[in-house]
């Protein structure tokens, strides 16, 4: 019976998605789907992706042992995560030339970073019940009242 790797040739990311199409002899835009509507639906989708990842080795090192297959699949994802930040980095930086100066400084795109994680890690709390007695109505509340306290402190600094 053929083992399971991920695939170098057929990847979007890590290569999960198209090693366990091969592996079970379907279309890698099955698996991919399957996955996706998996995340969406109670986020286990994206938790067992980056386990599959770190755990299953790669088609040019079919017989390394566990131990190493980790430490190459925790480098693999270091360098994706650094490539992919980079990127990020780059285009927020092509959006701040566009847009002109002084309209998204670096200070404005560090709160807003902040505000997208820490409603990012909110919804992930939430949609894992860590947090029962939150619920998404008063995430705007929330939100609005964050916005306010940032806007309101910015002016009061800028007037002293």
């Amino acid at each position: 019976m053929n083992r399971l790797y991920r695939s170098t040739t057929d990847r979007v990311f890590g290569g999960v998605c198209g090693g366990l199409a091969t592996y079970l002899g379907t279309s890698s835009l099955f698996v991919r789907i399957v996955f996706m509507l998996i995340a969406m639906a109670n986020g286990v989708g994206l938790a067992l992706y980056l386990l599959l990842w770190l755990l299953v080795p790669s088609d040019t090192s079919p017989t390394a042992q566990q131990d190493q297959v980790w430490r190459d699949n925790v480098a693999e994802i270091k360098a994706s995560a650094r490539s992919l930040g980079q990127s990020a980095q780059s285009t927020v930086a092509g959006v701040t030339e566009k847009a002109g100066a002084g309209i998204l400084t670096n200070q404005r795109l560090l709160v807003i970073g902040a505000g997208l994680v820490v409603i990012g890690l909110l919804a992930l709390l939430d949609s894992l019940g860590l947090l029962w007695w939150f619920s998404p109505g008063k995430l705007l509340p929330l939100l609005l009242i964050g916005v306010g306290v940032v806007v309101l402190l910015n002016n009061l600094r800028d007037k002293h």
